[in-house]
Formats: C-alpha cells, structure tokens, sequence
C-alpha cells in the first residue's frame, strides 16, 4: 500500500480521537514508533492491521470504520486531482466517476507503478448514474463507498448506492450503482453531451413518434446542437408525425435509455426539425418484440383472478400483453400480484385472415398472463399485464388489428404531407 494512505489515516485518526491516537495504533497493530514515507510502497499487512486497530480504538466496525475513512479521504482528493489537472474545475460527481479509469485511475497508476493499484472501472448510464465494477484482493470496497459519499457531500450532491454483488458477501466483485438522488437530475440529459458524441460518429439517431396510437419510425442525423437545442435531418413522414404530435422519442447507441424531446419548429423543405426539452425515458426506446398500438375506440376488457374479476379499458395492446385501464373500486391489491390473470377482449375487425380462411369479427381473445406492475392514476390504476406464451391465431389477429390501424394513420400522414 502506498505511503500516502498511512499518513491521511494517521491524519484522520488524529482528527477523530486525538494527538496521541496513531502511536497507540501503532503499538496495538504491532508497529510501534514506525514511520511512513509520501514516496514509499508498504506491505499490505501493515495497512490492514493498522486498519483493524483504529477501528477497535474507534469502537466501530472494521467496515464502518473504513467508509468513515473514505469520506476524510474525499476533499484531500478531489484538490488533489484539480491542483495535479487530472480532475477538471468543472467536473463534479458522476464526471468524476465517468473518466476514473479512463483517465484519473491510469494516472495515478503511472504515477505510483510500484503500489498495487485495484481494477476499478465505470459506465456512466446517464447524467445522473454511474456504474461501478471494483476488483482487488484488499476488498476494500467500504473505503471505496466511503470516498464516492464524501465526494458527493463536496459537491453537494445527494447520492444513493445500490450494491447487488459485493466480494465481502463472497461476489467476485463489487457492482455498485451510483445515483443522484434527485428526480429531476435522474431524468436530465446533457445535450450538448450526448449529441457532441453522436455528432462527431456520424450516426444515425433512431426516431419514434406516436401518431393515431401507431409508433412512426425513421433515422436521422444531428447537423448542429448547443447546450438546450438540436437540428436533425430525417424523412418527410417522420417529420410530419413529429410535428402533428409535438414531440418525439429517440435511441442512441451509447445511452442505455432512450431520449424524449419536444419539436419546437419542422421544415418539410429542408427535411429537418428542432428538437429541445430533452428527457431520459424509463428504459430503452425501440426495442420491443411486438408491435404496440393505442386502440382508437375503447376496448373493455375483463380480468379474472381465482376469486375475483375486474373490468377495465385497454389502454394499449401488442402480441406480448396489454395495459388496463382500471377505475377507483376496480383496484389491484399487492396479493394479487403474485397469481395467474385471465384477460378476455374484444378486437373491433371486421375480418382477419388466417391461412387460406377469412374469419369474420368482431374477434375475441382469451389469454392466460401476469400483472407486470401497477401505476397509479388520478381515475384509478394501469396495469401492465404480460401475456403467457400465446397461440398462433391471438398473434395473427392482434397483428392484423395493429395493421388496420397503421394503414389508416399512414395514409392520414401522406395526406397532410401532399395536402
């Protein structure tokens, strides 16, 4: 372990309990009236015994003791890495934690190739989250929880940690997911961020827009973006379903999640748009297995637990389930999200045709599913409901359904574009 470490806990040591505090360390870990070196490399037993005896000078668990360590560590850090340039004036947390291995790690590797420097690398998922994988023999991940708490309190930033695997739990490593616990900043994106790395790719972005409760898709390319706005250039019928709507869902290939924007101005002469008021949505954009329409007439539909039926609206549907619509007294309790729900429906076709056979509607649908989640609403619940595997015929005619109401809202679109 590096020199550096003995002296800041000598330090926090000193700050905690008294002047007196490291010399009795220093006996309890069996290291009496050593001294340490800022330009020296130590054994790691030294370090971890010394550890072992503050924390019992502390009263505190090893662990506790540690992320209380870390947390002293933090400022000392974070002036250190600005005074050195590794660290930008600007950068604060999630920066911080995006270029550690890319940059700031790698430096002080370089810097110290004699210390056993551990494998921490990180993602940043989007603004306000970054994940973390640390593997080191020394399982010092408190220390590590520690350091990132007190460089959040630095820049005044509220942090939560989620750690799913964890090698003192015998992981054979560390995940953490670091978040700013604040919705707004949860949801925030760094436009010119995101774009200036989209832009200097050349990529295509991926556009999805709702028109008529039919999913419109195209591609498109940013010609230009600052800090609140970006110009794209994409198809005529895109841009007409992105300027009937006013606003429009996006995919790029380096965020996890997808984007939402609103379209302050379309020009069908230069096929672009102006898009702004950037979101992060909840989860990926374009990546469903089944197409999802909005159905433009209210399609009741009925669901059947083992004791009790409740009635609704469909709210969307695909060949992979459905959301309900339920009113205030139709509710779904916490129970009856653990058993088997039957949905029965009504699709409103005239015909669908399967094989060779034409098959005259309306049609009805029974499937066998599982309420996915529940989302309050101001007039009751919506429900996400997954369907079980489901048989050829329900696919067919949900996808003929699906198929009407496209070929309606495309032909609507060509319309306005040729009207």
């Amino acid at each position: 372990m590096h020199g550096i470490i003995f002296l800041a806990f000598e330090d926090f040591l000193t700050s905690r309990l008294n002047g007196e505090a490291w010399g009795q360390v220093l006996a309890k870990a069996g290291l009496a009236n050593s001294e340490f070196s800022p330009e020296q490399v130590y054994p790691d037993e030294h370090i971890m015994a010394l550890f072992d005896a503050g924390a019992e000078m502390m009263h505190l668990t090893r662990n506790a003791m540690l992320f209380s360590f870390g947390n002293h560590l933090a400022p000392g850090l974070v002036e250190m890495g600005r005074s050195t340039g590794i660290v930008a004036e600007h950068w604060k947390t999630m920066d911080i934690l995006e270029h550690l291995n890319s940059e700031i790690h790698s430096s002080f590797a370089s810097f110290h190739s004699a210390s056993k420097v551990p494998d921490i690398r990180t993602y940043r998922l989007k603004h306000g989250e970054v994940a973390i994988a640390y593997v080191s023999k020394r399982r010092l991940c408190p220390l590590l929880k520690g350091i990132l708490q007190g460089m959040a309190e630095v820049f005044r930033e509220p942090v939560v940690f989620k750690e799913p695997v964890c090698m003192l739990n015998h992981g054979p490593l560390c995940r953490l997911s670091v978040t700013i616990n604040d919705p707004l900043m949860q949801r925030y994106v760094d436009v010119q961020r995101e774009f200036a790395l989209v832009h200097s790719r050349i990529e295509e972005i991926k556009l999805f827009t709702q028109y008529k409760g039919i999913p419109i898709s195209g591609s498109g390319l940013v010609l230009r973006y600052d800090h609140d706005e970006v110009l794209i250039q994409t198809q005529e019928l895109e841009l007409v379903a992105m300027r009937e709507c006013g606003e429009v869902f996006m995919a790029v290939s380096h965020l996890p999640v997808g984007l939402k924007a609103s379209v302050k101005h379309c020009d069908l002469t230069q096929g672009t748009a102006l898009l702004t008021s950037f979101f992060l949505t909840d989860g990926a954009v374009g990546r469903r297995n089944f197409k999802r329409v909005v159905p433009d007439v209210l399609i009741p539909v009925q669901l059947t637990f083992d004791d009790k039926k409740l009635k609704g609206v469909i709210h969307n549907l695909s060949g992979g389930g459905l959301a309900v619509d339920l009113k205030h007294g139709q509710n779904i309790d916490e129970m009856m999200l653990f058993v088997p729900v039957r949905a029965t429906f009504r699709i409103p076709l005239k015909w669908v045709k399967i094989g060779d056979t034409i098959e005259l509607g309306p049609h009805d649908i029974s499937m066998d599913a599982n309420v996915l989640d529940v989302q309050p609403l101001a007039t009751g619940q919506r429900v996400r409901i997954l369907f079980s595997p489901s048989s050829a015929h329900n696919l067919v005619v949900i996808e003929q359904y699906f198929k009407s109401l496209q070929d309606v809202a495309l032909a609507e679109l060509d319309a306005l574009l040729h009207g």
